[in-house]
C-alpha cells in the first residue's frame, strides 16, 4: 500500500507541473508568452517534463504561424526546429534529423555561434545513437565536436564548453582511449567551475570519479563523487550517483558509512518508484547487515525486497544470491539449494562485471556450508580465475589459498585413513596437467609469435606496394603539370617572345613602340601569373590564412558556387612545408569542387586548436564513390602530402549526398624536426 500511495503521489506532481504550466500560458491574457520564453521555458525544463514540452513547442508553432514579419519568423521557427530537434534526438531518429536539417539551413546563413554549436552537438549525438556505441561510429562522431567546439569557444560560455568537453570524454571512453577521456573530463571540470553552475560542476565531478573509479584509484573516486552529491540537489538521476558512491565507499571498507549511503539513494528510489533500483538497494543493505552481524536488520530488508520483487527469476546476480544466503539464515537450505540452481543457470555460465566477481566467491562459501564440496570449488575457481585475469601480479598467492581452502574442504569429508592416498594422486593429477599446460603455452606462444609475424610481412608489404602506387600517382601529376607548364610556356609566352622579336626586325615604324611595349606588358601579365600559380607570393609575404582567403576570392569569382570561409586560431605563422602543402591540399579540394561537384553551396574551416591544424571542407554537392577514377589522383596527392607532414584525412561522401573532408595535421615543433 506504501508503494501505491508514492505512485499516486508521483503522478499527481507530473501532472501538477503540466497543468500549472499550461495555466500560467493560458491565464496570460494581456502579457501573454512570446515563443521565445516559450523556447527558453522549454530548454530548461525538456528534461523534466516531455510532455508539456511538446505542448509548449506546439503552443509556440501556433504563435508563429501568426506573425506577419517573414524575418522574425523564420528566426523563431529555426529555434523552434531546433528545441525539437533536441526533443526528438533519443525517441525519433528521423524526426531528429529532419528538424536539425532545417534549422542548420537557416543558422548556415544567419550565423549564430551558439546554435551552430548546439546543432554540430546534436548531429554527434546523433551519429553514436544511429550507428550504436562502437568504435567506428563514436570516431565518426568526433569532427562533430570539433566544428562544436569552434563555434562554443566564440560564444564563450563556459557551462555550454563543459557540456562539449564531457559528451567528448564519453566518446574517448566508449573508444577506450582513457588518457585522452581524462583529458577532457578534465577540461569539462574547468570550465564548470568557471561557470558556477551547481548543475555543471556535479555533473563533470561524476565524470571525474567514475574515470578514477575505473583506474581502481578509489580513495579519488570516493572524493570527487562526494563533490558530485554535494553540488548535485535537483539532479534527475542523483540516487545512481549516490548509489555507486555507496559502492566506492564498500570497496574503501567504509561499511558503516556505504550503508547510509545506500539508505539515502533507498529511500530517493523509492519515492520515484523505481522498484528495480530498489531491489538493488535492499540486497547491498541486507548484505552489509549479513557481513556485521545485523541478523534482524538482514531480515527486514529481506521482507522489504520480497514486497517488491514479483519473482526470484526477474533477480539480479546479487539479489538472488543474497535471497538464497538468507534462506539459509532462516534455516530453510531445500529453498537456499533451489536459488542457488538458479542462480548457477542464469549467471554461472556468464560473466559479470569486474568488480563484482567477489559474488562467486560468496556463491562457493555458501555451497560449502551446505555440504556441497563439488559446487565450492566450482564457483571458488571461476572466482579465481577472474581474480587472475584482472590481478594477474598477485594471481599465484590467490590460487594457492583457494588450493588450501579447496582441500582443506575436502578433508572434512574424507577418511582419515584414504587421505595421503588422495592427497598424492591429487599433486600427480596437477603436475601432469601443470605439464601439459605448459606444452600447450610454448606451443600456442610460438603459434601466435609466427602468425603476428606473417602479418606483419604482409602488412609491411602492403604498405611498400600502397607507396610505390601513390609515388607514381604523384610523378604522373608532377608530369602532367610539367607538360601544362611547357604548353603555357611555348603556346603563350614563346608566341609571344616570337612575335616580338619579328615585330622588332622588319618593323621600322618609330611609332611601333608603343605596341612593343604592350606586348612586353602583356608578356609580363602571363609570367606573373604563371608564377603565382606555383607559388603565390602572398603566401610568402602573409601567411596561409591570406593566401587562402586569396585564392577563395580567386577560384569563386566566376563560380556560381556560395562560399563560407572560417579561420581561428591563426595569429602566428606556421612552418614553409606546413603553409605550402596546406595551401597545395586547400587548391586541390577547391578545384575538384568547382569541376565535379556541381554544388550551390560550399564552406572551407581552417581552425588551429592547440597543436594540430584542421582543415574542414564540405558541400552540398552530388557527392562521389571513393573509387571514383577522377577523383582518385587528386585524392592520392592529398594522401601523400598528408603522410609527409604527419597529418590524417576523415572523408564522408555518397551520391547525391554531399561531401566532407576533415584533416587533422599536427603543427608541433618535435614533429617538424622529425619530417624535416
Amino acid at each position: 500500500m506504501k508503494l501505491k500511495r508514492q505512485r499516486g503521489l508521483q503522478h499527481l506532481l507530473i501532472w501538477g507541473f503540466t497543468c500549472i504550466t499550461l495555466l500560467t500560458v493560458k491565464g496570460q491574457s494581456t502579457q501573454q508568452l512570446s515563443p521565445s520564453e516559450i523556447h527558453q521555458l522549454v530548454e530548461r525544463y525538456i528534461n523534466y517534463s516531455r510532455d508539456s514540452s511538446l505542448v509548449l513547442l506546439n503552443l509556440a508553432s501556433q504563435k508563429i504561424r501568426r506573425i506577419q514579419d517573414k524575418d522574425s519568423a523564420n528566426a523563431l521557427m529555426a529555434e523552434n526546429n531546433l528545441r525539437r530537434a533536441d526533443y526528438w534526438t533519443f525517441y525519433d531518429l528521423d524526426s531528429a534529423e529532419a528538424y536539425t536539417g532545417k534549422s542548420f539551413e537557416y543558422y548556415k546563413k544567419n550565423i549564430d555561434d551558439k546554435r551552430l554549436a548546439e546543432i554540430y552537438i546534436l548531429k554527434a549525438q546523433m551519429t553514436r545513437i544511429k550507428y550504436g556505441k562502437i568504435t567506428c561510429a563514436v570516431y565518426e562522431a568526433l569532427p562533430y565536436f570539433d566544428s562544436a567546439l569552434t563555434y562554443a569557444e566564440k560564444y564563450n560560455n563556459p557551462a555550454f564548453l563543459s557540456f562539449i568537453y564531457y559528451e567528448r570524454s564519453i566518446s574517448f571512453e566508449l573508444m577506450e582511449r582513457w588518457d585522452e577521456s581524462f583529458a577532457n573530463a578534465v577540461l569539462a571540470l574547468k570550465n564548470a567551475q568557471i561557470s558556477g553552475d551547481s548543475l555543471t560542476i556535479a555533473t563533470s565531478c561524476f565524470l571525474m570519479g567514475r574515470t578514477y573509479h575505473h583506474f581502481g584509484l578509489f580513495n579519488s573516486s570516493e572524493s570527487y563523487i562526494a563533490k558530485s552529491i554535494e553540488y548535485g540537489n535537483g539532479m534527475a538521476q542523483l540516487y545512481s550517483i549516490i548509489h555507486i558512491y555507496a559502492d566506492v565507499l564498500l570497496q574503501n571498507d567504509k561499511q558503516d558509512l556505504a550503508q547510509k549511503n545506500y539508505e539515502k539513494a533507498l529511500k530517493i528510489a523509492l519515492e520515484k518508484n523505481d522498484l528495480s533500483k530498489a531491489s538493488t538497494l535492499y540486497t547491498s543493505i541486507g548484505q552489509i547487515q549479513l557481513n556485521k552481524g545485523d541478523y534482524k536488520g538482514a531480515e527486514n530488508s529481506y521482507a522489504e525486497l520480497n514486497s517488491i520483487l514479483e519473482s526470484n527469476k526477474s533477480a539480479g546476480y546479487h539479489t538472488l544470491l543474497f535471497i538464497a544466503q538468507m534462506h539459509y539464515h532462516l534455516g530453510n537450505n531445500d529453498q537456499a539449494l533451489e536459488d542457488l540452481d538458479l542462480f548457477k543457470t542464469k549467471f554461472g555460465s556468464g560473466s559479470v562485471i569486474p568488480r563484482n566477481i567477489d559474488v562467486f566467491k560468496d556463491a562457493a562459501d555458501l555451497h560449502t556450508s551446505l555440504n556441497q564440496p563439488e559446487l565450492a570449488t566450482f564457483y571458488y575457481k571461476k572466482w579465481g580465475v577472474l581474480k587472475d585475469s584482472l590481478y594477474s601480479h598477485t594471481s599465484k598467492q590467490q590460487l594457492n589459498a583457494l588450493e588450501v581452502m579447496y582441500l582443506k574442504e575436502r578433508r572434512k569429508n574424507v577418511e582419515i585413513v584414504q587421505k595421503n592416498d588422495e592427497l598424492s594422486e591429487s599433486r600427480q593429477q596437477q603436475a601432469t596437467m601443470g605439464g601439459l599446460l605448459i606444452i600447450v603455452i610454448l606451443l600456442g606462444g610460438g603459434l601466435v609469435y609466427f602468425i603476428r609475424m606473417k602479418g606483419m610481412k604482409e602488412n609491411q608489404a602492403l604498405k611498400f606496394a600502397l607507396k610505390e602506387k601513390q609515388l607514381g600517382q604523384l610523378m604522373e601529376a608532377q608530369e602532367t603539370e610539367r607538360q601544362r607548364l611547357a604548353r603555357e610556356l611555348h603556346d603563350g609566352i614563346g608566341q609571344s617572345l616570337a612575335a616580338l622579336k619579328m615585330q622588332l626586325q622588319f618593323d621600322k615604324n618609330p611609332q611601333a613602340s608603343d605596341t612593343t611595349v604592350q606586348r612586353v606588358d602583356d608578356i609580363c601579365n602571363e609570367v606573373r601569373s604563371l608564377s603565382h600559380q606555383m607559388m603565390p607570393i602572398v603566401l610568402k609575404e602573409n601567411g596561409l590564412q591570406s593566401a587562402v582567403e586569396q585564392l577563395i576570392d580567386h577560384s569563386f569569382s566566376t563560380s556560381s558556387i556560395e562560399v563560407d570561409f572560417v579561420c581561428f586560431g591563426l595569429n602566428r605563422r606556421l612552418p614553409d612545408n606546413i603553409e605550402v602543402n596546406v595551401y597545395r591540399i586547400t587548391q586541390e579540394l577547391i578545384s575538384n569542387i568547382i569541376r565535379h561537384s556541381k554544388a550551390s553551396k560550399a564552406g572551407i574551416q581552417l581552425l588551429k586548436r592547440g597543436k594540430t591544424l584542421l582543415l574542414i571542407v564540405e558541400d552540398n554537392g552530388k557527392g562521389f564513390r571513393k573509387d571514383d577514377k577522377a577523383q582518385g589522383i587528386g585524392l592520392s596527392n592529398i594522401n601523400v602530402r598528408l603522410e609527409a607532414l604527419g597529418g590524417t584525412v576523415q572523408i564522408q561522401s555518397a551520391e547525391c549526398e554531399g561531401t566532407y573532408i576533415h584533416i587533422a595535421i599536427p603543427t608541433s615543433s618535435e614533429i617538424n624536426k622529425r619530417i624535416a
